[in-house]
């Protein structure tokens, strides 16, 4: 991946600062890698960082899905994999199902 300019954004708890973002042609959409620095504060929940995701990039929250948040524990760092689509179909087509449920998108 490779990283783009800097974007950074304050979250409820911390901050979440964008390392790495790599556009995927063929599925039409963002990957991107996020570290979220949230000392003495729980682990933002995903529809935090849908929100701060959608926000950053102007996207709707609906095109973005959180696809693993893995928290150093005792450290207040987590590092975030998210996926941001085109458009909903393209989501719908590659999202598995629980991961629709997850996000709140019909199937």
């Amino acid at each position: 991946m490779s990283s783009g300019s800097e974007k950074v954004t304050k979250i409820e708890g911390g901050e979440l600062r964008v390392v790495a973002e790599r556009y995927n042609s063929v599925v039409k959409r963002l990957e991107v890698e996020a570290v979220v620095t949230h000392q003495g504060s729980p682990t933002p929940s995903r529809k935090v960082l849908v929100g701060a995701l959608a926000s950053l990039y102007s996207k709707s929250p609906e095109l973005v899905v959180v696809k693993k948040v893995l928290s150093e524990l005792g450290m207040g760092v987590s590092r975030v994999q998210a996926y941001i689509y085109d458009d909903v179909e393209r989501l719908k087509k590659f999202e598995p199902e629980y991961m629709l449920k997850r996000h709140g998108v019909g199937g």
